[in-house]
């Protein structure tokens, strides 16, 4: 079983997308979507390759808290990783 955890696109360049999971970044295809994604939209990914969903940035967000809340080392990377996005804005 695998457990999807949200992704934030970052940038589209054609049928792949940058994404941002916990500060690794990752370039994956879009072609399974059905839908259209921007940056700033979340997704799930299967094998760290492919967008399988779009995801409402609610549910991502709470995802994102369970999976904190599970594996606070998860939590600590996400706070290093807003920390270092906001010193070289």
């Amino acid at each position: 079983m695998c457990i999807a955890v949200p992704a934030e696109v970052v940038s589209i360049d054609g049928t792949t997308a940058a994404v941002d999971v916990y500060g690794d970044r990752f370039t994956v295809s879009l072609m399974m979507l059905t839908e259209q994604v921007q940056p700033g939209d979340f997704v799930t990914l299967r094998a760290q390759r492919y967008a399988v969903a779009r995801m409402e940035r609610e549910d991502a967000e709470a995802a994102r808290r369970l999976f904190e809340g599970l594996f606070p080392e998860l939590a600590a990377r996400a706070r290093r990783c807003v920390r270092r996005e906001m010193l070289f804005r």
